[in-house]
């Protein structure tokens, strides 16, 4: 898999998770948003949905921010792998309730 073996899977996974989740949301928002009649509820997303920035921003710098994090994860795993596990389950829910409110028959 990764370097670093069993010991920073986990991380690897949640990882993989999160850009995942990323560009599900990405695509969730361009058509929700962007090609539909709903609006986004971030007001810091708010201004940057249907401009070129938002595609920078989803696609460019979320997966980097993840590939930076990766970098650092003798440092992060120690400390902050309860909150990325919680950042993982969080987005899992959000994506979740998108589907079922806005993509379920």
């Amino acid at each position: 898999m990764f370097a670093g073996g069993r010991r920073y899977r986990s991380l690897a996974w949640l990882l993989l998770f999160i850009g995942i989740f990323n560009c599900l949301d990405f695509l969730a928002t361009q058509h929700l948003v962007v090609y539909g009649q709903h609006s986004e509820w971030n007001p810091l997303m708010r201004p940057l949905v249907g401009t070129g920035f938002f595609v920078l921003y989803k696609l460019v710098a979320v997966p980097l921010g993840l590939f930076l994090l990766w970098l650092v994860r003798r440092s992060l795993v120690p400390k902050f792998m309860g909150l990325m596990s919680f950042t993982c389950g969080l987005y899992a829910l959000v994506l979740i309730h998108t589907w079922v409110v806005f993509y379920s028959p």
